[in-house]
């Protein structure tokens, strides 16, 4: 309890040392974590999100667990790209696995129409953004990194932060989801 305390200190410093006035990457990862979030919670509904969160952990096993994948993207990017070729990696598994993912294996009626699962489909969905945000902030290179702000940093790229993201999300939906679960898939 007082890590969780002395975290959400850590965040509220950072937030109030932030600087809103100067537009930077910063700015646009919070505005893109809250628009995504929001827009996705909306649009996708429970049946998605699920979806979602299993190509996201997949697509990142893949990514460090198939080295000869990540090897077969390299050879196809231009040098200057090679820092980046375990977030083109990443993204290309994530899209192929969300796309057939959703089609084939995670077919469901859930959809959101339940008002019980409004705020859950936001919150998780706002947890979910988080975990991709901090995993593709994870696989840019160093001296990108090191140019974001301290809140950024604490967010989302400091230990435990990525830990914490991996687990958030599973662990909400394992707490929280099957008291709002569709009576009728049960």
């Amino acid at each position: 309890m007082f890590l969780a305390a002395t975290y959400i200190n850590q965040v509220s410093q950072s937030a109030q040392s932030f600087n809103w006035h100067n537009p930077s990457w910063d700015l646009f990862i919070i505005l893109f974590w809250a628009v995504v979030s929001l827009i996705y919670a909306f649009a996708a509904g429970r049946g998605r999100v699920i979806n979602m969160l299993f190509s996201l952990y997949i697509a990142r096993l893949l990514v460090t667990q198939a080295p000869w994948l990540t090897n077969a993207v390299s050879q196809k990017l231009p040098s200057q790209f090679n820092a980046l070729q375990l977030l083109v990696s990443f993204l290309i598994i994530f899209i192929l696995l969300f796309i057939v993912l959703g089609r084939y294996a995670f077919r469901t009626s859930a959809d959101g129409r339940h008002f019980g699962s409004v705020p859950f489909t936001l919150f998780f969905s706002v947890l979910q953004v988080g975990l991709l945000i901090s995993t593709i902030i994870g696989y840019l290179p160093a001296a990108t990194v090191a140019t974001f702000s301290p809140l950024i940093k604490l967010l989302f790229v400091n230990s435990p932060a990525p830990f914490v993201w991996l687990l958030l999300p599973l662990g909400f939906l394992v707490i929280l989801g099957r008291s709002v679960a569709d009576p009728t898939e049960i």
